[in-house]
């Protein structure tokens, strides 16, 4: 739950604002009508606070008092006014405010809605600063931390890349143009390769910029190129916007890749991105084990007991896969009842003592419909992990899952069997 305080003495714009932070999206709102009511708030609750929205005209205050409390207790800080006064937002924005928003349009409340859910947002990402040592670029440093971005450092390329490459929850790199011994451009190509052109905003920044070196650097693949002294203003609005746009890719992403019910990747995945791992595996003489899962008698649960049990089954077996598995390993539901795993790098027995793991976890649900005991359990095939291709490596795991089902279920066949009159002999049977 995000806490804000709202500072503000109207009616009508408190109103407004908890209608725009709903308890229901995670936002708890405290008020304080004047800026004494606001200093108690934050004596007692400034740990717990997200940020502050703070009217400068209030009945005990007329001017930065309120933004003073808040930003001495480091609360992130918004000022939601009626007044405009160039001079008056300089001098906030030297205090330390995020952001400076006019109560000058219904479309105002939108952005502050908007800004709100981007600060919380950027707890969880970070920004890479590629800096010169001796000239640090403080103010935009300054500006990043009030974003609340978690912030890395970088004084080389090299070191910028490496970061870049083995943190994915880096999504902005600012890098200074001025450093002689880097190569802005080079760098970014460097980055694109290696994280793609929609995973990380870069921003180059210079003191001195040439119209033509600007867009060099755009088409080298820079979101933005600024100058080191931009107005704050601006510098958040391009940042906010760049990384909307990620959020927004990501997502597409993710519909496009994840299986809506489990969380798990989907079979469009398994067939662009498993096809690449299995690849790789078979160039560097790893082997790579696919296993075929599926929940026998699933077919009879959702016909007695409607989609909405069967739903939770599949929910039950997702965790379960999820929790047994790595990073490195491959999760997919396939569709229906069907899930696969790739376990690169995996031995034929490390991945059977994984798939082990998994029918033992998953037997240790109680489930029921109705008060009734759902008789669910699991057949698995396990390729041998040396097979050409995926798609040969599936066909292996499918045969030998159908062979677990054809000889009574619940069990994992991990090597090859054969027909004898209409009768599954396995060669290696491991029963669970």
């Amino acid at each position: 739950m995000d806490t804000i305080l709202l500072v503000e003495d109207s009616s009508f714009f408190e109103k407004a604002v908890s209608r725009s932070f709903r308890r229901s999206d995670g936002f708890e709102l405290i008020v304080g009508r004047t800026c004494a009511e606001a200093s108690d708030i934050l004596d007692e609750h400034a740990a717990k606070i997200s940020v502050a929205l703070v009217d400068l005209s209030l009945p005990d205050t007329t001017d930065v008092e309120t933004v003073d409390l808040t930003t001495h207790h480091k609360v992130p800080t918004i000022v939601f006014t009626s007044r405009f006064d160039p001079d008056l937002q300089t001098r906030l924005y030297g205090k330390g405010i995020v952001d400076y928003v006019l109560k000058d349009s219904p479309a105002s409340l939108s952005y502050l809605r908007e800004l709100v859910l981007r600060l919380r947002a950027n707890r969880g990402i970070g920004a890479l600063m590629l800096q010169h040592p001796d000239s640090p670029m403080k103010d935009v440093e300054e500006q990043l931390r009030r974003l609340q971005l978690s912030l890395v450092y970088a004084s080389t390329a090299k070191e910028a890349i490496n970061e870049i490459t083995d943190n994915e929850y880096i999504r902005l790199l600012v890098v200074d143009s001025d450093i002689p011994d880097i190569s802005t451009m080079e760098l970014i190509k460097q980055v694109r390769l290696r994280r793609g052109p929609e995973a990380v905003a870069i921003f180059a920044l210079s003191k001195t910029l040439k119209r033509t070196d600007m867009v060099r650097l755009l088409k080298s693949g820079a979101n933005e190129v600024l100058a080191k002294d931009c107005a704050p203003e601006e510098f958040l609005l391009r940042t906010g916007q760049n990384l909307d746009t990620i959020d927004r890719i990501l997502k597409l992403t993710d519909a496009a890749n994840n299986d809506a019910m489990t969380g798990l990747y989907n079979r469009r995945f398994l067939f662009e991105a498993g096809t690449h791992v299995f690849a790789e595996c078979r160039r560097s003489h790893q082997p790579i084990p696919v296993a075929l899962i599926d929940i026998d008698r699933f077919k009879q649960v959702n016909d007695q007991y409607g989609h909405e049990v069967g739903d939770a089954v599949i929910k039950h077996l997702a965790n379960d896969i999820a929790s047994i598995c790595d990073g490195n390993i491959l999760t997919v539901r396939l569709g229906g009842d069907e899930f696969c795993l790739l376990m690169p790098g995996s031995t034929l027995e490390a991945a059977r003592d994984r798939c082990g793991a998994l029918v033992s976890r998953f037997h240790r649900h109680i489930h029921t419909a109705d008060g009734n005991p759902l008789d669910v359990t699991l057949s698995i095939g396990l390729s041998s992990g040396y097979e050409d291709k995926l798609s040969e490596a599936l066909r292996v795991a499918d045969e030998r899952m159908y062979a677990a089902k054809s000889l009574g279920r619940d069990r994992i066949i991990s090597e090859d069997y054969e027909m004898v009159e209409d009768q599954v002999v396995e060669h290696v049977l491991l029963d669970v």
